[in-house]
């Protein structure tokens, strides 16, 4: 799957077209420093291809490279953060 995932700071969001379906990833920035994930959606027509994940890989890549923490109400998200030790690292 090389399908580039793209990020629109200004919409708060990741996404990522597959097969003309859309997936994607909102936060938002409560407070400096850090982004609360809010959502991780990724239609059935597209699921199962591991697009959930790299969202999410995209966002935690974006945050440490950027030298900031992580706060998450989406249940997917934070599964994944939690189960990566480095990126439960930055957890706010």
């Amino acid at each position: 799957m090389s399908q580039t995932i793209t990020h629109d700071a200004a919409r708060q969001r990741y996404s990522l077209i597959l097969d003309g379906v859309e997936g994607y990833l909102t936060y938002e920035r409560r407070q400096p420093g850090v982004r609360h994930i809010t959502h991780t959606i990724v239609p059935d027509a597209i699921g199962g291809r591991g697009i959930g994940k790299r969202l999410v890989t995209a966002i935690m890549e974006d945050i440490q490279a950027a030298g900031e923490k992580v706060t998450s109400a989406c249940w997917y998200a934070s599964g994944v953060i939690d189960k990566t030790p480095e990126w439960a690292a930055l957890k706010a």
